[in-house]
């Protein structure tokens, strides 16, 4: 009997653990381009800062293609929406003011098991130059 529970208590331990997946969060930052219509969009995947001293948002979080051209959003729902089909989910949306312009933020999240799964499909400009 006890040779019987020492084997099934050695099985279990070679019972493999699946890992639960965990958030990932990004936020979509928009904000009214100068001099003309329509806003100027970035993506914060929090690996670099987003905010220029010089211009506010930074252009090298824009999103692009796999060939490296920008990807341009006609509004925050535009943006929302490709997210949306990149598996992400919708969180919250907020608006604040920096440098007396209002800035749009919609964060998302995609559960995955690790940075790079979440990330397919999905290249901002800075790390396109980085490939």
């Amino acid at each position: 009997m006890r040779r019987l529970i020492f084997l099934c208590l050695g099985f279990l331990c070679f019972i493999p653990v699946q890992l639960e997946a965990r958030k990932y969060f990004c936020e979509i930052k928009g904000t009214s381009k100068a001099l003309s219509a329509g806003l100027k969009i970035v993506f914060d995947f929090g690996e670099s800062p987003v905010y220029s001293i010089w211009n506010g948002l930074k252009s090298k979080q824009k999103l692009v293609d796999e060939n490296g051209k920008e990807i341009d959003f006609n509004s925050m729902v535009d943006a929302a929406n490709y997210m949306s089909e990149k598996g992400w989910n919708f969180q919250q949306a907020y608006t604040s003011f920096y440098e007396g312009n209002v800035i749009h933020h919609w964060i998302f999240y995609k559960e995955a098991d690790s940075r790079e799964e979440v990330g397919t499909g999905i290249m901002t400009k800075e790390t396109y130059k980085q490939k």
